[in-house]
């Protein structure tokens, strides 16, 4: 994910809303998620795009999992190390993910391939890392009402990077992905903006749409297109041997 995104986690507005998860649900939906993947203690997890931390201390502390945390933001990492002592974080790109292969138990990726300039290569980075029957957890936003054609919108931030379901479905199955199970939750999102609307009388940070001009053409394109949030689990297929 280029850091020149006008992404939403880099608003102050948003942290006073979410606190340290910086998207919609917080650890509550961490814990769906966990539950959806069947993670057991001690399997090793990745937390891509782990921003502050947040995530993965809850993932180590509260269940036992052995965690790495990855973001390209230096400035977020520096904050999750200072946070959360004693956990590793190291810094690169969802696209090249430095580890080997088949080494992981599981990923867990929120609110992050929204943000990521190739969404495709990020989850085939997923699947590499994984182990035969691992499982990759994701919760982001989504177009419930995908554009003609599909494709994003042509905004920034995390909402010009959401798609539409059926499209999402095709990268995971490009990628060697079997979806388990997806769940809607856009109600987290709506109350994540009434929130920002109700404290600072504004949503724009959670969609992070910050280009000058943008206005009410960008108000239209959104309102058409229906921005969602799910949670899906995915599993990297296991290879037949006959």
């Amino acid at each position: 994910m280029s850091e020149a995104v006008c992404a939403p986690y880099q608003s102050p507005l948003l942290r006073q809303v979410t606190g340290p998860t910086l998207r919609p649900g917080g650890l509550a939906l961490t814990d769906r998620a966990l539950e959806m993947c069947g993670f057991k203690p001690g399997d090793q997890v990745l937390d891509l795009g782990c921003g502050l931390g947040a995530s993965a201390a809850h993932l180590a502390n509260n269940h036992g999992l052995r965690v790495l945390g990855l973001d390209l933001s230096g400035v977020m990492l520096a904050e999750a190390g200072s946070s959360h002592q004693g956990l590793p974080f190291i810094q690169a790109s969802a696209q090249a993910i430095p580890l080997t292969n088949s080494s992981l138990d599981g990923v867990l990726c929120e609110c992050v391939l929204s943000l990521t300039e190739a969404p495709q290569t990020t989850l085939d980075e997923c699947r590499r890392v994984l182990k035969p029957g691992g499982v990759l957890a994701v919760t982001d936003l989504y177009l419930r009402n995908p554009l003609p054609g599909g494709g994003s919108l042509s905004l920034t931030g995390c909402l010009g990077g959401a798609l539409g379901r059926p499209e999402i479905e095709a990268m995971l199955r490009q990628a060697g992905m079997k979806l388990l199970l997806w769940e809607d939750h856009s109600r987290l999102l709506n109350r994540l903006a009434a929130q920002l609307v109700w404290e600072h009388g504004s949503a724009a940070a959670v969609w992070g749409a910050c280009e000058e001009g943008q206005g009410c053409r960008a108000a239209a394109a959104v309102a058409q297109a229906r921005p969602g949030y799910f949670l899906l689990a995915a599993q990297r297929k296991v290879e037949s041997c006959g």
